[in-house]
């Protein structure tokens, strides 16, 4: 029989509310060591990570009208590491972060090519990752928030928390959730490009090395399927989505 398709969901909410239980999951003693030592051989090798938080998914409920999202701490360490074990490994990271989702006045979203010293050297995606401490208050993490940082520090965009709102979330087969901030901007994509490459090459080792420009509905999904490059599964259930009203 043939594999299934695999599969990444675009799910509008009206109310998403994410938890961040208060201790840091414990891994076996023998995981854990594992987990340091492959992260000392990355940075052996000249990978120039930074070992900061990151949320992984446990459970998914609706309730009182929100879609509720219960998720565990760990860090960039052991995701790295758990993206060597099997789908089925209950020390998989499930992980969770906010995707800044720009997009500009003529209807455009703007994604970005990581840099090759990233852990997805030359991937397509959206502008965001992982949370950073300051993202999470109170046992929640706040996703405008965390995208507001991210296209601050990745495109050098300043956006206000108060004209951004989540649109949805991506989720695929293994519960990995993408969280759709939508953040539009006043500007055409010609000068959001312009803008953003120009700030790019101000910087001495940004993220990103490049920015594309996705139509947003069917003419982004062809274009995200004729490129060269990888592009992650969740940025065209995202284009997708936003062309749909999310």
């Amino acid at each position: 029989m043939a594999d299934k398709p695999l599969q990444t969901l675009w799910k509008s909410v009206r109310r998403l509310v994410v938890v961040v239980e208060n201790e840091q999951l414990m891994l076996p003693p023998s995981l854990q060591k594992q987990i340091d030592r492959h992260w000392d051989e990355l940075l052996a090798d000249g990978a120039d990570f930074f070992r900061g938080p990151v949320l992984s998914v446990k459970e998914i409920s609706s309730q009182q009208g929100a879609v509720v999202i219960e998720t565990v701490k760990t860090d960039y360490a052991h995701y790295l590491y758990s993206r060597l074990l099997p789908q089925d490994s209950p020390y998989r990271v499930r992980v969770i972060f906010a995707a800044a989702c720009l997009v500009t006045a003529d209807q455009f979203l703007i994604a970005g090519v990581m840099n090759s010293q990233t852990s997805r050297p030359g991937w397509i995606q959206s502008v965001g990752g992982s949370p950073g401490w300051d993202d999470i208050n109170d046992g929640y993490f706040h996703p405008i928030i965390s995208a507001c940082r991210e296209a601050k520090e990745e495109v050098g965009l300043s956006l206000d928390p108060r004209d951004c709102r989540v649109a949805g979330f991506t989720q695929d087969e293994m519960s990995r959730i993408a969280v759709v901030v939508s953040m539009p901007l006043k500007h055409r994509a010609s000068e959001v490009m312009w803008w953003i490459k120009e700030y790019l090459h101000t910087q001495s080792d940004p993220e990103l090395q490049d920015v594309l420009a996705v139509p947003l509905g069917p003419l982004g999904l062809e274009m995200l399927e004729s490129q060269t490059r990888p592009v992650v599964r969740y940025l065209k259930a995202i284009v997708q989505g936003l062309y749909a009203g999310g």
